[in-house]
């Protein structure tokens, strides 16, 4: 199997964190977003340069692009990428800032 770089919002906790342990126990790199490091320290030790990793609030738009770029340019290429969008109990993806409706 080719190793593939993946960009995925939101890999320190639930789902984002799920995939990221299922995608780098099969050999992939990912590009991961988190709000705290220390979330992913354990990750990190075990996996080194195949988790690259940038701290970042979704909600802070300007800071998206500066993000994906550095990750590109880190990692050289980035084969898939995952939005994921955290929703709180009671709201819908909707009500998020720049949510695509459809």
């Amino acid at each position: 199997m080719t190793q593939r770089n993946w960009l995925i919002t939101g890999v320190g906790s639930g789902f984002g964190r799920h995939m990221t342990e299922q995608l780098l126990a099969r050999g992939d790199c990912v590009a991961g977003t988190v709000r705290k490091f220390d979330a992913m320290a354990d990750l990190k030790a075990k996996y080194g340069d195949r988790l690259w990793l940038a701290q970042l609030d979704v909600t802070d738009t300007p800071a998206i692009p500066r993000v994906v770029d550095k990750a590109f340019s880190e990692l050289g290429r980035i084969d898939v990428k995952v939005a994921l969008v955290p929703v709180q109990p009671g709201e819908s993806a909707r009500q998020l800032p720049n949510a695509t409706q459809g």
